[in-house]
């Protein structure tokens, strides 16, 4: 070894020593549960600045049987570091090694939660990590096993766990937790959130909360994605790792701690991410900007770098992933036409029945009120494609417009409310090749109200034609009247018909397309599409005549005015059709185009003699 190798060795380790930074010794064998012991010191192994794993001590107080789950036990530690002494264990260290002896024993992955300021923790044992690698999914592959060690003990009498490459299909399922009443609690992992603005992230940690992520997610705003800076620090039990939700100009991942690594195999967190089962998530390097202190909610912040690979396993005790193929995400385009021209945004999105509408929908709400383009009076029209794999594309059309906040977000809802309607189906997990969302955005509040509609009679025959007038009242403009016209159906009966005129919200929920109650019952992906492709726009006008007639839904297609024949089938116990019965039937339908978002509603009734 030559002089210059000698003291660039001698530097690097000096500078080591100094830091802190310690490997975790080699995994050749694991630590047996039974022999954890009250009074055992041990060492954990993760980063608490950069990308050096350093060791924190620790002590060990006994083992919690069937705590985590059934014959799933956890081993109850103290960390006894002077680094550690404001933190306590922090909300991204999970999956953080243990060892005892120089062999590895578990997992970081708990914490007590009210206020805690001694270190208490607790540790998933590494045998029941490696149990979740065993899930897969598709045929066995003879290459890349998990094991206890190589030559030392066996776990279960197996020679080894085979762990199996991710599964085409995507998470389903969420655990919920229950109402923060101390003890101990899995840490959560911080997800860090960048590209999105103060008001965006905001409703983001709303809509978490909603879907039931309080106290297993926690977001973080700040940071971001960095795939164009690789890092370069080994990826080893104690380094960052993360699961990608999103990434682009905006970038959502969480972050955790590699536990064990075998080849290319990976165990990390000790705890589940979602609980999802089998899965395809982008798995990620990370550094760690800085561990921040709180009695409340120590973390870590931290930004993702290069994408290596797949999260394959969601499960109670780990996640388990793969280094090396990098599952698909969907492409996320938008286009906003402004005042100073179009500008374009991109991101790419891990598709979870969850997460995937929050996301896309708060890319496009941060286009809409974290740029320059923001006014707090506006008008919006948004069009979008959502392209699916072998079932076509949903097209979105819409027109916003107002001034609060709640206006803005009208979009935003709406198009993540598309979104979730289209991933809660029970047909299949649908696949997302592409979103395309355009925008064009001006300053101007275009609003009306629907005033007084006046029918130009209360009386009418067959075939005659029927006139309204409807009074709009724009947002500081003049009144101005709207014409409708129809003629009543040769075929409409004596009786009375009732007329409605007003906007989107009212004509769906007269027959039953509000968002909370459909009557219609897709049999099939497609039949959804095609269900979802047919909302109405804001900026119209609409008029629907209806009258009292049975008639039923059947899946996406609406047989109205059926003969007492048919409805006694229907009604009877023979026919398993999954059906809805009609009260009310179309006589007509209109839609009058405005250059404005129309609120409210009118009903009015006209005797048909």
């Amino acid at each position: 070894m030559n002089r210059k190798m000698t003291l660039a060795l001698v530097i690097v380790g000096l500078a080591a020593a100094l830091s802190g930074a310690e490997p975790a010794p080699p995994q050749d064998t694991i630590f047996p549960l039974s022999r954890v012991q009250p009074g055992m010191r041990g060492k954990v192994y993760t980063v608490m600045q950069g990308s050096e794993v350093v060791p924190l001590e620790a002590e060990i107080y006994g083992v919690l049987h069937s705590f985590i789950g059934p014959k799933k036990d956890l081993i109850v530690g103290k960390l006894v570091d002077e680094r550690t002494k404001l933190t306590g264990a922090v909300h991204g260290m999970s999956g953080s090694p243990l060892y005892i002896e120089g062999k590895v024993a578990g997992a970081l992955s708990y914490r007590l939660t009210q206020f805690e300021k001694e270190g208490w923790c607790g540790f998933t044992p590494i045998a029941d990590m490696i149990e979740a690698g065993e899930f897969s999914h598709g045929p066995a592959q003879k290459t890349g096993r998990l094991q206890s060690g190589v030559s030392g003990p066996r776990i279960g009498g197996a020679t080894g766990v085979a762990l199996l490459p991710a599964a085409t299909g995507f998470a389903a399922g969420l655990s919920f937790l229950p109402a923060d009443t101390g003890g101990f609690r899995p840490l959560a992992v911080p997800v860090t959130v960048g590209g999105l603005g103060p008001r965006m992230f905001e409703w983001l940690r709303s809509e978490f909360a909603t879907r039931g992520f309080d106290g297993r997610l926690l977001p973080v705003a700040g940071g971001g994605g960095q795939e164009d800076k690789p890092l370069n620090a080994p990826f080893e039990p104690g380094a960052p790792v993360a699961g990608v939700m999103a990434a682009g100009d905006v970038h959502m991942a969480g972050t955790g701690t590699l536990t064990w690594r075998r080849g290319n195999r990976v165990l990390a967190f000790g705890h589940p991410f979602f609980q999802s089962g089998t899965l395809a998530m982008p798995m990620a390097r990370a550094e760690i900007i800085a561990t921040i202190s709180s009695y409340l909610m120590p973390h870590k912040i931290s930004n993702t770098r290069q994408i290596v690979g797949t999260i394959y396993q969601d499960r109670l005790t780990a996640i388990a992933g793969e280094i090396g193929a990098v599952p698909p995400m969907s492409d996320l385009g938008i286009r906003l036409h402004g005042p100073r021209g179009e500008r374009k945004f991109q991101s790419r999105l891990y598709q979870h029945e969850d997460l995937t509408p929050m996301i896309a929908a708060a890319c496009v709400g941060q286009v809409l009120t974290e740029t320059m383009e923001y006014s707090r009076e506006f008008s919006l029209t948004l069009r979008g494609d959502i392209q699916l794999k072998k079932h076509g594309a949903i097209r979105i059309q819409n027109f916003y417009s107002g001034s609060d906040t709640s206006d803005h977000l009208a979009a935003v809802n709406d198009f993540a409310r598309v979104l979730s309607e289209l991933f809660d189906n029970r047909f299949e997990q649908p696949q997302i090749e592409r979103m395309a969302v355009d925008l064009d955005l001006d300053e101007q509040r275009r609003t009306s109200q629907l005033g007084d509609v006046f029918l130009d009679r209360d009386k009418a025959k067959p075939g005659e034609r029927v006139t309204l007038r409807a009074v709009l009242k724009p947002w500081r403009g003049e009144r101005r009247v709207a014409t409708l016209e129809f003629t009543v159906p040769e075929n409409v009966r004596s009786g009375e018909l009732d007329i409605l005129v007003g906007d989107a919200g009212a004509a769906d929920a007269l027959d039953g397309k509000s968002s909370h109650f459909r009557l219609e019952h897709p049999q099939n992906l497609d039949q959804l599409v095609h269900v979802l492709n047919q909302r109405r726009a804001h900026n119209a006008l609409y008029l629907r005549v209806t009258r009292k007639a049975d008639g039923i839904v059947v899946a996406d297609q609406r047989m109205p005015a059926l003969p007492p024949s048919a409805m006694q089938l229907y009604d009877s116990s023979r026919t398993m059709l999954e059906a809805t019965r009609l009260e009310r039937v179309d006589v007509v339908e209109q839609r009058l185009p405005q250059d404005c978002v129309v609120r409210g509603s009118q009903t009015l009734k006209l005797k048909i003699e």
